[in-house]
């Protein structure tokens, strides 16, 4: 792990452990606040995230998300990742394959193409479609970096879903 990434992530996870719990998690400039659902869901820029620490093949984690009322994760840049493994402390689905033409990789946040990506260059030249059927994609935990593989293997997932604007945050009532 490289030393801005680990303090990255040693930031992020300060940010998380602060706000988590108060009204302070969704304040913006503007005056307005934008919050998530309720906890499980976390606040990270302008999207609440949501891990689902149980493995699951990729088009299981696609599905889960969905019923949750969220998208598989699709990080956007090396500092989303960083928070998003914080969350799972491990390798996790991410919403693109190249099931549709091997080698041509779709990666959707929702409905949108995400032009980044962060496949691994340092130990294996990624994605290699290694036995011909590796059409999914992960984070790799070690290095954030992304790595294909088959879609039915099973692995944690993150879910995300746009935050929602409200006038004012409140703590989400004891259950």
């Amino acid at each position: 792990m490289s030393p801005k990434f680990f303090i990255f992530s040693l930031m992020s996870f300060h940010v998380i452990a602060g706000c988590i719990g108060g009204n302070e998690m969704c304040k913006v400039a503007s005056g307005r606040r934008r919050a998530c659902h309720s906890p499980p869901w976390i606040q990270w820029g302008g999207k609440c995230y949501q891990a689902v620490m149980e493995e699951l093949t990729w088009f299981e984690a696609k599905d889960e998300c969905v019923q949750m009322g969220g998208v598989l994760v699709v990080p956007q840049s090396d500092e989303e990742t960083g928070f998003l493994l914080l969350l799972t402390q491990s390798d996790f689905w991410v919403n693109c394959n190249d099931l549709r033409k091997e080698g041509t990789w779709v990666c959707l946040d929702g409905v949108d193409e995400v032009e980044y990506r962060n496949w691994e260059v340092r130990n294996y030249l990624q994605p290699d479609n290694y036995g011909g059927n590796e059409n999914c994609a992960e984070v790799y935990s070690v290095f954030g970096t992304w790595n294909d593989l088959p879609c039915e293997m099973k692995l944690l997932a993150i879910c995300s879903h746009a935050t929602s604007i409200h006038h004012g945050c409140t703590s989400a009532p004891d259950k």
